[in-house]
C-alpha cells in the first residue's frame, strides 16, 4: 500500500507477470477506475 484514504487506495506490486495479473483479477471485482503497469524495472539489492 501507498497511500490509503476512506474512497481509494494506491498499490505498488512487483512480481512475476502470472502474479501481478493474478492480482489484478482479484481488484477487478471492487471497481479498479485507474491500472498504471510500468513494465520490468531493475534494482539492485544492498
Amino acid at each position: 500500500m501507498v497511500d490509503v484514504t476512506h474512497v481509494s487506495l494506491i498499490v505498488e506490486m512487483t512480481g512475476s507477470l502470472e502474479k501481478i495479473t493474478a492480482f489484478i483479477d482479484l481488484m477487478e471485482t471492487f471497481g479498479v477506475k485507474e491500472l498504471a503497469r510500468t513494465g520490468i524495472t531493475a534494482l539492485p539489492r544492498g
